[in-house]
């Protein structure tokens, strides 16, 4: 998950695309002009200077595609997180568009984000967020009929410990089964299901004529790390369908919103999970689990 794992173009995919443009017009002018001056006076240097010139149009063409291509990359993201309307609209995304809409509404909510690229559609760790300090891993489901059980949330537990960052973070457009929240139970580890994931996507959303609002992603900043080890390979998840009831999240008692579980870090409840508001820290509505 390092970005040195990354080539170089990819990095830039998922950049803003001023950056591929900027590298593009310098990159230009130092071949084109700069290398040929310093190489001014040197007979060898000259003839090497020279070739290096004629390359300076395809250097730049190369990374002015990278840009158009990265412009349309964070407008397709953009687009998907707008457009988001119902629990219906989410569960009728490709498995890669899910993965970018939840990507782009982490990061209007302040949060630095890394793509895993080059994984399949279930590849363990799909985004890594950054933001207080703090390192969070992302897993997408974008499940239509069935229930994300507790294999999943073990394996991705167990990556979250060996890579030593501080939380694990699993969404679905489903839902979790009992025993995946109760492993999660007390753990660095945040389950957002279909209802909270679209009550995040539409708290992020850019208003007609209105700036996006913005707000602190609740999955980040549940718990405390702690020590497991990975079970790679888990037996397959116990399917639930989808027409199996399920008691939803509480309403914020202060805002209205769909509340998530969360689990305190200190205090004499800490260890012990609460229903907190998804606009925290700007409402403080919370609720016993």
């Amino acid at each position: 998950m390092s970005r040195r794992d990354k080539a170089p173009l990819d990095l830039l995919l998922v950049a803003s695309w001023w950056v591929s443009a900027v590298i593009a017009v310098g990159g230009y002018a130092v071949l084109r002009w700069l290398i040929p001056a310093l190489a001014e006076g040197h007979q060898v240097g000259r003839a090497i200077a020279g070739g290096v010139a004629t390359l300076a149009p395809y250097f730049a063409f190369l990374f002015g595609l990278v840009a158009v291509a990265s412009a349309a990359f964070a407008a397709k993201r953009r687009r998907l997180v707008d457009q988001q309307s119902s629990l219906e609209t989410l569960r009728a995304m490709s498995w890669k568009g899910f993965e970018f809409m939840v990507a782009e509404a982490y990061r209007r909510q302040g949060f630095a984000v890394e793509f895993s690229l080059g994984r399949g559609a279930d590849g363990g760790v799909d985004l890594v967020l950054r933001g207080n300090g703090r390192v969070a891993l992302v897993q997408c489901k974008q499940w239509k009929a069935f229930s994300v059980g507790a294999p999943i949330i073990r394996e991705l537990f167990g990556i979250m410990t060996a890579e030593h960052a501080d939380e694990a973070v699993v969404v679905t457009s489903g839902r979790f089964t009992s025993e995946a929240r109760a492993f999660a139970k007390g753990k660095p580890i945040s389950l957002v299901d279909g209802p909270q994931l679209l009550d995040l996507v539409k708290s992020v959303q850019a208003s007609e004529g209105g700036p996006v609002q913005q707000h602190v992603l609740p999955a980040v900043g549940d718990g405390a790390p702690g020590k497991v080890s990975p079970e790679r390979g888990a037996a397959a998840e116990r399917a639930i369908p989808s027409d199996v009831p399920q008691e939803p999240s509480p309403l914020c008692p202060q805002c209205g919103s769909r509340m998530v579980l969360r689990t305190a870090k200190r205090g004499e409840r800490a260890g012990q999970q609460f229903w907190g508001c998804p606009a925290y820290p700007r409402c403080k509505g919370t609720r016993a689990a």
